[in-house]
């Protein structure tokens, strides 16, 4: 259920609720709420009737994205964020120290660091859209995929949405060498500082506009990893429209991170020309991708916050508790000491584990019909006896007996018990198959398949997702 804002406890007015109550469906607060244990297993009641107590969950974007906008720019300050910044820019240092003069020879090095750079911006985008608080770079696995597909992207969407005003430069600059096309290229800041610009208006205008649609561009590309998509203006106009209010403000603050980075890349020329052996080029490449660092994770908080209006992932993953990190306030004791609750269901707990063990060795045996059989039966066993890979087992089985219901079941909470295991990854793809494939719900296929691509990017799940989505518009 998603809510506005936290409503107010039924007993208490004055304090905001975070449950629900089945029964009496009485909105609880913490005061309310008990915790009650079975086993191994918790859940929450309300403390009137006894009735399971459901979470009340709103969405992210009740708090404001202005609101959590310093945090998200702060990212290059912290400790993650320096680490990053740091370890790329040594990258970038290394790679543009073997650019020569020769045109031919500085190729292959810049585009490396091209590569490096916009693998290492989406990659943070992404990571920014999870809320990780310690997004992961790039693996840098195959040179294609990792390196050059990512830098021609970035290359591109930069270069698209500046067409305009580079082709007004090039007739104001007119016609030149390749070694001075490389100069140009290598340093921008120089070339702009070239009095035919200051006088020409039209190119500054055609700027102004290739960089108020610049966010919307790489934020496309980060999600569709298309570059058509990406330079669509219709798109650009759908993520305005989407994000609303708000687009404002990224608008302003990347115009304001856009002059940021002009002012560094002086500060980066300038620490260049110190007498000091490779240190300057660290220290300029460090300069120069702070502001893009922060533009990066402000793309990410655009995602973390109206993903689902952009059409990235489905809303229910944009639903938060209403009441954050709250607990109940009643809550059982510690599992290590003595619990009535469990002397007085010995039984069950007894059954239980019999059933568990017989639905284990009937897996381990592969025999297909009886762990089938098994599992069916065990709708009162939680889910967490169950060891994910029993789990995709039965799924997996269940689907190829075209009990599509059960796999359906069974894949699920292979992906739900152990997200972090490498079995997730696999149990939603073959979750997505069976609603797609099987079941013909290709709505649901595809949420799937973009959540894979969110929750496990750069895995051979999210490059089977990847090619089962249809093309961006």
């Amino acid at each position: 259920m998603a809510l506005p804002a936290p409503s107010a406890c039924a007993g208490h007015p004055d304090t905001a609720a975070g449950w629900r109550c089945e029964h009496c469906e009485a909105l609880l607060c913490p005061a309310c709420v008990a915790v009650r244990r079975m086993g191994t297993v918790e859940y929450s009641v309300c403390v009137r009737c006894q009735g399971t107590a459901n979470v009340l969950l709103r969405h992210r974007a009740h708090r404001a994205l202005g609101a959590r906008l310093p945090q998200a720019l702060r990212f290059p300050f912290t400790g993650p964020g320096l680490q990053s910044l740091v370890a790329l820019s040594l990258v970038l240092a290394v790679l543009r120290s073997f650019a020569v003069s020769a045109m031919l020879l500085a190729i292959l090095p810049l585009t490396l660091a091209l590569g490096v750079f916009w693998a290492a911006f989406f990659a943070l985008v992404r990571g920014a859209a999870r809320g990780d608080p310690e997004p992961e770079g790039p693996g840098f696995t195959d040179l294609v995929r990792d390196n050059l597909l990512p830098g021609l992207t970035g290359l591109c969407v930069t270069g698209g949405v500046f067409l305009p005003a580079l082709a007004r430069a090039w007739t104001l600059l007119g016609p030149a060498s390749s070694a001075e096309v490389l100069a140009r290229i290598t340093h921008p800041v120089e070339t702009l500082a070239a009095p035919v610009f200051w006088a020409d208006p039209l190119f500054w205008g055609l700027t102004v506009l290739g960089l108020l649609w610049l966010p919307w561009a790489l934020l496309v590309a980060a999600m569709s990893r298309s570059v058509p998509a990406a330079l669509n203006p219709l798109r650009a106009l759908a993520c305005l429209h989407a994000v609303g209010r708000d687009a404002r403000l990224v608008a302003g603050v990347f115009l304001l991170l856009a002059l940021v980075h002009a002012g560094l890349h002086w500060g980066a020329e300038a620490v260049l020309e110190l007498p000091i052996l490779f240190v300057p080029r660290i220290l300029a490449e460090v300069l120069t991708c702070l502001a893009p660092f922060a533009a990066a994770n402000l793309l990410g908080l655009v995602l973390y916050v109206h993903g689902d209006a952009l059409g990235y992932l489905p809303t229910r993953e944009f639903l938060e508790p209403a009441l954050g990190d709250t607990t109940p306030g009643q809550v059982p004791p510690a599992m290590h000491e003595p619990m009535q609750a469990e002397s007085s269901a010995p039984d069950l707990v007894a059954v239980q584990a019999a059933q568990e063990a017989e639905l284990a060795a009937a897996v381990e045996a592969r025999d297909v019909a009886k762990a089938l059989a098994l599992y069916g039966a065990l709708h009162v066993l939680p889910r967490l006896k169950v060891s994910p890979s029993h789990h995709l087992f039965i799924g997996q089985a269940a689907a190829v007996e075209g009990d599509f219901p059960l796999s359906v079941k069974a894949l699920e909470a292979a992906a739900d018990t152990a997200p972090e295991e490498p079995t997730a990854p696999r149990a939603l793809v073959l979750l997505a198959r069976v609603q797609g494939e099987k079941m013909g719900n290709t709505v649901r296929a595809e949420e799937i398949y973009r959540y894979i691509l969110h929750r496990y990017p750069d895995t051979e799940a999210a490059r089977f997702a990847h090619a089962r989505l249809p093309p961006a518009a």
